[in-house]
């Protein structure tokens, strides 16, 4: 498992834009230097002063509550790292790691290649790095048409036409992506159990009987709600109502 804490190096270039950014900066380095010393409490009460969405921020959130031993929100602020920058591996290791230490490890579903590949790529840089490139796709594709039309080149258009082939195809494939990881990474709503169980009811209700227990860390995708009940799915399939309160 992985506890590295990130530099304030991530934070510096907004402090080169804006004198306003010193100091987040500057408690930035100090809840390093207090996470470091092993003076977790203090070094989470600078990191939360933070008033910034950074995924280095979250990250050293997350581990310093992992050294507090309070696995819920650990896994709360690892989750929010891995939002703002899906494919880091020290992220996903220390979830890995809670879920190992965690007090029911359910069992998730075992998925086939064509599965791993699909996840490998929409796992890979960011929602805003491939929304970019299907943009400039686009308006290379577009500039390409322009030209053609106002040129009428006498030559090479069957060249050009296929060009624009790959040009299209490959805007196609990059938006797709971008659509993909917006769904994947934005949309969906997830929560993580802070408290140390809560009951999955058969129906929304405080009478039925219990399926199974969520314990602490455990991540579970949120559906229709009802009263004073959601609908919450494991990353396993198995699935109940859950008391909000």
């Amino acid at each position: 498992m992985k506890r590295r804490i990130i530099p304030a190096v991530a934070l510096l270039f907004l402090a080169m834009n804006s004198g306003a950014w010193a100091g987040p900066v500057e408690d930035f380095k100090k809840g390093n230097a207090l996470f470091a010393a092993e003076k977790y409490a203090e070094a989470l009460e600078l990191y939360k002063s933070i008033s910034i969405q950074n995924p280095d921020l979250e990250y050293n959130i997350g581990a310093t509550y992992l050294k507090l031993d309070i696995l819920g929100l650990a896994t709360l602020h690892f989750k929010r790292a891995q939002r703002l920058r899906p494919d880091d591996e020290d992220t996903q290791a220390n979830l890995r790691f809670i879920m190992a230490r965690k007090t029911d490890r359910e069992a998730s579903t075992e998925h086939g290649m064509a599965y791993r590949a699909m996840e490998w790529v929409l796992t890979r840089g960011s929602v805003a790095g491939v929304t970019h490139v299907a943009l400039g796709l686009y308006l290379a594709t577009c500039a390409m048409a322009t030209l053609l039309i106002l040129l009428r080149p006498r030559r090479g258009k069957r060249e050009i036409a296929f060009a624009m082939a790959l040009l299209v195809g490959a805007t196609v494939i990059f938006a797709a992506l971008a659509l993909a990881r917006i769904s994947r990474f934005e949309d969906r709503s997830q929560a993580v159990v802070m408290v140390a169980e809560a009951p999955v009811r058969q129906d929304p209700s405080s009478h039925a009987d219990p399926v199974f227990i969520l314990h602490e860390a455990t991540v579970v995708s949120l559906g229709r709600v009802e009263g004073n009940y959601v609908f919450a799915t494991l990353a396993s399939g198995h699935s109940g109502w859950v008391d909000r309160g």
